[in-house]
């Protein structure tokens, strides 16, 4: 049973791995198609500019941070070590 156990949490860890790297993908993805778009159309100032990619990168590094630090967790209790 714990070796049952220990495949689900690596197929877990896995997961929220893959969702880390897609919310980073993503967020790249939109920085560069969208926003960066939308600041030529629209011309914000200095801070507008600056205030958006704050507001969307830091949401995105919190994603993919806890996103991997839940992987190695799950990794650490798969091969018990926690």
């Amino acid at each position: 049973m714990s070796i049952l156990g220990s495949i689900i949490c690596l197929g877990a860890a896995l997961a929220f791995a893959g969702i880390a790297l897609l919310a980073v993908w993503g967020g790249s993805q939109a920085i560069r198609h969208e926003l960066l778009r939308g600041f030529v159309s629209a011309n914000p100032g200095v801070a507008d500019r600056i205030l958006t990619i704050l507001l969307v990168g830091v949401p995105l590094v919190g994603v993919a941070a806890i996103g991997l630090l839940s992987a190695i967790r799950m990794t650490m209790v798969a091969f018990g070590q926690g």
